[in-house]
């Protein structure tokens, strides 16, 4: 272009300029002047100052003031949209979240970014560290919507997202899926996904005879569970018989009979059809419907014993509430369990009355009988003894020892009543106190008692007796009267002796009780004897003072104090 055609081409912008802006100046107005300044400033959209302004109004072009203002103002207005603009998309979700927090300004980079997001643009790689990792994914998430022609809104998330994978790789869908259509109304997905609905339509014979239910999501949500094996629910059954769906309830009963079949374990019938009178009979016990006798004894003829205790599961797990409950099981419902095969309830009511923890009884019919007799208040036998014992189920304490010495000592009682032996009562005392029970023993040996026995031994034996159990209660002043009487009684007996040597011990006069313990050794007690008082006195109170008198007289011969305080020490505090 020759500098002629750049003169005139500039001179023909100016020309236009001056129109535009209705300065009504001549042609020959020289191109380089102060009006040609503002124009292309104005044009600039650049805002006057206010010696341009004066200018203006110095050579009245009223006309071109009024069109550069209406032109800022519009420009301001345009400016103020896009801000507001800008404020309100900025938040979106696919923007990250640095970015949400600050309002970016027109010439940003990111201010296209945000509009981009808007319409749902695919931003390219260098974008792409504006916004969040599941934008793009968002974007084919619309995309394959419109190419299989989803018209529904569905939420983005990964359950659609592989939904509509699936589509795209031509896989089947699962019944939770479909579901997930039905709870949408996701219509439009029957289309794409006719290839799978047809399949299952033509296996489970799904040929209605209502016009319009051949084809709904609710129908393929019910085939494609029978396909996985699962069950129709009532409302999907009921679903099936009001669309006259015929063939393909039959088919869900079937598959319905196979399960029902596994879970109440009736599976040696072979045959799956509903029309069988099991499967009605299953249907009940699934309802929670108690079966009649005639169902029962259906079962029972067809030796599908496992299948008759689910009948009687209101019973049993009546039962089993009684025995968490902490209650006894009646005789009739012993009887009950071993009846109908219910063994383990009897065990279990047995391990938690005996508190025996751990130990299981279910491999040891011999155990069980032994307590189930003692629960039925029946006394043991030598040899049943000998069995507790040697299966350390009869330490002192247990439930199962002061069961057998509670029933000892009420034998011991009926044997007084008929014999008015007071040997009796001295036993009856000792078995009441291992039951934890000296309030009874006080009873069985009252004064009276006492006082009717003969001098001797036997009176001897019933003060000591009575003695221990008034110290039981830690009535020690009256426990020490009956020991020096019994003395009194019969000296010979070391019974009394080792009482008056605990009681000793017990209230601190611990080179007195040596002395007592001297003497009961001298008429055949032994150190054990002597050991058992201690231990009792230590399993009341933990007494660090007597642990050291004893470790301090003979620390070979009492060594076994320090284990056992230091063990009983800890179980406290870890008590606490």
């Amino acid at each position: 272009m020759s500098m002629l055609d750049i003169i005139k081409s500039d001179w023909n912008v100016m020309s236009d300029l001056h129109k535009k802006y209705k300065t009504g100046w001549p042609k020959e107005t020289p191109k380089i002047n102060p009006l040609s300044f503002i124009l292309r400033k104005a044009e600039l959209g650049e805002k006057l100052t206010s010696s341009e302004w004066k200018w203006l109004d110095k050579h009245q072009l009223n006309d071109t003031e009024a069109i550069i203002k209406s032109q800022e103002s519009y420009r301001a207005s345009i400016r103020q949209e896009v801000r507001n603009e800008l404020i309100r998309l900025r938040k979106s979700q696919f923007l990250l979240s640095i970015y949400r927090n600050t309002i970016p300004s027109l010439d940003s980079e990111i201010a296209i970014i945000i509009y981009k997001i808007y319409a749902y643009e695919k931003v390219s790689d260098a974008e792409s560290r504006f916004v969040s990792e599941k934008y793009n994914r968002y974007i084919d998430f619309l995309n394959r919507k419109q190419k299989y022609k989803i018209t529904e809104v569905i939420p983005f998330d990964k359950h659609f997202e592989n939904i509509l994978s699936k589509l795209e790789d031509e896989i089947p869908l699962r019944a939770d899926e479909i579901e997930c259509l039905c709870k949408c109304d996701a219509y439009s997905f029957l289309y794409p996904l006719k290839k799978q609905f047809d399949h299952l339509r033509n296996k489970y014979k799904a040929i209605g005879h209502r016009e319009g239910e051949e084809y709904s999501l609710s129908l393929f949500h019910i085939l494609q569970k029978l396909d996985e094996n699962e069950l129709p629910n009532q409302a999907e059954i009921q679903y099936l018989k009001n669309n006259e769906f015929n063939e393909t309830l039959a088919k869900a009963q079937q598959i319905e009979f196979s399960f029902l079949k596994k879970k109440y374990r009736a599976t040696q019938i072979q045959e799956n059809k509903s029309a069988h009178h099991l499967y009605k009979v299953l249907k009940r016990l699934d309802a929670g419907i108690s079966l009649h006798e005639s169902d029962i004894n259906f079962l029972k003829k067809r030796k599908l014993n496992e299948t008759v205790k689910f009948a009687y599961h209101k019973k049993r797990d009546a039962l089993i509430c009684k025995i968490d409950q902490g209650l006894d099981l009646k005789s009739n419902e012993i009887a009950w369990c071993e009846e109908h095969d219910f063994e383990y309830i009897i065990f279990e009511w047995l391990e938690n009355a005996f508190e025996l923890g751990n130990y299981k009884i279910a491999e040891e019919p011999r155990l069980c009988t032994i307590l189930k007799n003692l629960k039925a208040d029946k006394r043991l036998n030598d040899d049943e003894v000998v069995l507790l014992q040697c299966r350390n189920l009869l330490e002192p304490r247990s439930n199962i020892f002061t069961t057998h010495h509670r029933l000892e000592a009420q034998f011991c009682e009926k044997q007084f009543q008929r014999t008015k032996n007071h040997w009796h009562l001295v036993n009856g005392s000792a078995h009441w106190r291992k039951a934890d029970a000296p309030q009874k023993a006080l009873k069985l040996t009252d004064g009276l008692v006492v006082i009717q026995a003969k001098p001797g031994k036997v009176k001897a034996a019933l003060l000591t007796t009575r003695g221990g159990a008034l110290r039981d209660i830690n009535n020690l002043d009256e426990a020490e009267t009956c020991a020096l009487e019994a003395i009194e009684q019969y000296p010979d007996s070391h019974n009394p002796y080792t009482l008056m040597g605990a009681l000793c011990y017990q209230t601190g006069r611990y080179a007195e009780g040596d002395k007592w313990f001297e003497e009961a050794i001298k008429r055949g007690a032994t150190p054990y004897n002597q050991d058992a008082e201690i231990r009792r006195i230590l399993q009341k109170k933990y007494d660090s003072e007597l642990i050291d008198y004893l470790l301090k007289k003979d620390p070979d011969r009492f060594s076994w104090v320090k284990k056992f305080s230091r063990k009983l020490h800890n179980k406290r505090k870890g008590r606490k």
